[in-house]
């Protein structure tokens, strides 16, 4: 588990966009109620003090909808080296690929998947590691896809819907209108639906021999910044590997490291992070990994996992993919098959 953040970049487009809007970067802070920029290795932004900037940006500007209308000016380079990507891509699929497998270089609590749909196809957005995320976030990136993909990248939308996972606040004309999109409300996860025809395009600009080496880049940037943090690195290894024995407690686990209870939770802390979600998101990356595996009853993954029984597995596996292991596992088995 990364700690949930956002690359530099994305983190500076907000202070971009307001400054055009007439805001410096000390008012922007003061607004989010923030001495200074806290960053974590690699520049990043922690989650909870990105999403305080967005907030900062609704006060500042008045705009209800200031999220939404900033991702639908995006920012080119906050998306770096996946917007160079989807545009040297030679086909839609290809682009959307990239977005699903290098999006962790500019958000890491966001997992992105190609789905059927009713409709033809569905991007579908799930936040990982957060219980929710503020709105402005969400909208921000809904309409920094759509908006890249038409204008930047010169890709047709045809009959686009966008569903969110928030209840309708008398909102749906306006961000329909924004997002050139049918929105809906209420929905189990954020989803971009289009046609299928949609994945079936070229690319006006695709360059097969850039987007070669643009890849190779960004798997490098992937596999640095996923061992930036070697701290928690160790904190998850030695997690994983006293787990068999039993849900390891925080004092064996600092004994492990060398470390007081107390410095690692400090140590954690630091991070935005408790020792229990630490612990909880090993075992649910764990957990998808033995569902995977049919050799294995789901009665011997809840006990690998130490769960009490299986009862209790599946009430935290719906916590964390809003599935049951059994709905989860049929479901892998059929994209295996496809």
């Amino acid at each position: 588990m990364s700690v949930p953040s956002v690359s530099r970049d994305f983190n500076q487009a907000i202070f971009a966009y307001l400054a055009e809007c007439g805001f410096c970067a000390e008012q922007v802070m003061s607004h989010a109620g923030i001495e200074r920029r806290q960053h974590l290795p690699a520049g990043r932004l922690p989650l909870p003090l990105y999403e305080k900037l967005f907030e900062a940006g609704e006060a500042l500007t008045g705009d209800r909808y200031f999220g939404l209308n900033m991702g639908t000016r995006p920012w080119p380079r906050s998306w770096g080296l996946v917007s160079h990507l989807a545009v040297s891509a030679p086909d839609a699929l290809t682009a959307a690929t990239a977005l699903m497998d290098y999006s962790e270089l500019h958000l890491n609590f966001m997992c992105f998947e190609l789905r059927p749909s009713s409709r033809g196809m569905c991007l579908e957005l799930r936040h990982e590691g957060v219980p929710q995320l503020n709105r402005h976030v969400v909208e921000h990136l809904l309409g920094n896809i759509c908006t890249l993909a038409s204008t930047q990248i010169g890709y047709e939308l045809p009959e686009l819907q966008v569903k969110l996972m928030h209840a309708d606040a008398g909102d749906a004309p306006y961000l329909s209108r924004v997002l050139g999109a049918e929105v809906g409300f209420d929905s189990d996860v954020y989803r971009i639906e289009v046609a299928p025809e949609f994945l079936q395009q070229q690319a006006l600009y695709g360059e097969e021999d850039l987007y070669r080496v643009t890849e190779e880049l960004a798997r490098q940037r992937l596999m640095e910044l996923r061992g930036e943090d070697r701290f928690l690195n160790r904190v998850r290894e030695t997690v994983l590997q006293q787990l068999p024995g039993g849900l390891p407690k925080v004092d064996d686990v600092a004994a492990s490291l060398d470390l007081s209870s107390r410095t690692l939770q400090r140590r954690l802390q630091e991070r935005h992070l408790r020792y229990q979600q630490v612990l909880d998101e090993v075992r649910r990356e764990l957990a998808r990994q033995l569902i995977y595996d049919e050799s294995l009853s789901l009665n011997d993954v809840a006990d690998y996992l130490g769960f009490n029984d299986q009862s209790a597995m599946q009430h935290a596996f719906r916590r964390w993919e809003g599935i049951t292991p059994g709905q989860y596992r049929r479901r892998h088995a059929r994209n295996q098959n496809h």
